[in-house]
């Protein structure tokens, strides 16, 4: 049957196309879409600030171990009992030595500090460092 045969009042609504309803539907549902996937962009902004301070944190660390591991075992940076701390920025490296005189090697521990969004992060880091005759 074709579009041709009908008659009468049927024949204006059997037009080819969308509602007016079908596309606040539609529109509705790619809004819930869209703002899920904001919300996804946001966590991941959030995330990636803290892995990047997280990662210059653990530079500044790494970096200040170095340095202290190729100071001699005698140096005044490394005495037994003494605090140490340097402030660079929102980070603050800080560690303190303590010796073992019948082993003869020095335990270096090290914190380093920052805030992020009111709350305060620490990474710790361990070495121990021997006396080399």
């Amino acid at each position: 049957m074709s579009d041709n045969n009908i008659k009468g009042p049927d024949k204006k609504f059997n037009k080819k196309g969308f509602t007016l309803i079908e596309i606040l539907i539609a529109l509705a549902i790619f809004s819930i879409g869209i703002l899920g996937v904001a919300s996804m962009q946001i966590l991941s902004v959030n995330y990636n600030s803290h892995a990047r301070r997280l990662t210059e944190a653990t530079t500044r660390g790494v970096e200040t171990l170095e340095t202290l591991m190729t100071l001699p075992y005698d140096s005044d940076d490394l005495d037994s009992g003494s605090s140490y701390e340097i402030t660079d920025g929102i980070y603050t490296v800080s560690w303190d030595v303590t010796a073992d005189p019948v082993l003869d090697f020095k335990t270096i521990n090290m914190t380093v500090t920052w805030s992020e969004r009111g709350t305060a992060k620490i990474i710790r880091f361990n070495y121990i460092k021997s006396q080399v005759i």
